[in-house]
């Protein structure tokens, strides 16, 4: 067994909690919990399918009887993986609202909701 960190060999183990082994690496002081993979590669590949067909992450969840947000943590991996980030090209346009400003207790409005709006060139 090694550390996920550092990979050193040095591994003791650190008490048990919720019925799951904490070890610890004697080199850099991590924590951490053996994990077995519990979900096919089939279900996360079914997974991202359903999420490009449109399905939202709490339906996905409920029918691959998994949490949202491990099924957020599945697309999020695959995505970095398998898909390239594009760069952005063209122009960059960045809006700012000025937002509306109370004084002490009076409702006096002292800005307004003028957009301001700057085109940046490459």
């Amino acid at each position: 067994m090694k550390c996920k960190r550092c990979s050193s060999n040095q591994i003791v183990k650190n008490g048990k909690r919720e019925g799951k082994q904490y070890f610890l690496c004697k080199n850099c002081k991590h924590q951490f919990v053996l994990v077995k993979e519990i979900h096919s590669k089939q279900e996360k590949q079914l997974a991202v399918m359903l999420y490009c067909l449109g399905l939202s992450l709490r339906t996905m969840g409920s029918i691959l009887h998994v949490h949202a947000s491990t099924v957020m943590r599945w697309i999020r991996k695959y995505t970095d993986e398998n898909c390239e980030k594009p760069k952005p090209t063209g122009t960059i346009t960045i809006e700012l609202d000025e937002m509306h400003h109370f004084i002490k207790s009076k409702k006096i409005n002292v800005g307004f909701g003028k957009l301001i709006a700057e085109n940046q060139e490459n």
